[in-house]
């Protein structure tokens, strides 16, 4: 999944849970805690695999279960120490979502899950060839323009094609957090 993928899905489970917890909608910083904690577990194990060597594949610390409580529980501590304990449960959704939209990614594309993604240490999935992130990259650019290239309305384009919507629609309807904000700022200090 690519990583504005990883962003809208987080941001659409931010949003709902948002207005049915809270009954408002997100915050700016909520947002940003969202647009972190969704991309953490690739910022963590892409460059341990592809860069490092660490690893034998991109799915390894960040995206295992069994790192995933300790992870949310340092979040809060953290958020807890600046007084801004929601901003936890945003990071945390945010990151809990990631390694279920990669096994949805799957399912998508190849009508099946690798549970190996998301098991490290216990189990990883098949080591890839360890080129370098740029590699990796071409790698998947490739295979994605050939998916766009080969036509037809596949389930996982179908997909992407739904969640932009619904991450703009709830994006729009929630005050459109973060660019809203900027804006009041920049009109804010125009104004002095």
């Amino acid at each position: 999944m690519w990583p504005w993928e990883h962003l809208a899905v987080a941001y659409v489970l931010y949003s709902l849970a948002a207005r049915a917890i809270a009954r408002e909608p997100p915050s700016a910083c909520g947002v940003l805690a969202v647009a972190v904690g969704s991309q953490f577990p690739d910022l963590l194990d892409k460059p341990l695999a592809w860069t490092v060597g660490l690893t034998d594949a991109g799915y390894s610390v960040g995206h295992s279960i069994f790192v995933a409580p300790i992870v949310c529980l340092g979040a809060y501590a953290v958020a807890a120490r600046w007084g801004r304990r929601t901003l936890a449960g945003a990071f945390s959704i945010a990151y809990l979502s990631h390694p279920l939209a990669d096994l949805l990614s799957q399912l998508l594309r190849d009508g099946a899950v690798d549970p190996r993604t998301v098991l490290w240490p216990i189990a990883s999935p098949p080591a890839t060839a360890h080129g370098g992130f740029f590699d990796h990259l071409g790698l998947y650019v490739g295979r994605y323009v050939n998916l766009l290239l080969a036509g037809g309305m596949t389930l996982q384009v179908l997909f992407q094609v739904l969640l932009g919507l619904a991450v703009f629609s709830l994006w729009v309807a929630d005050g459109a957090p973060v660019a809203a904000d900027m804006w009041r700022l920049l009109r804010a200090r125009r104004a002095r």
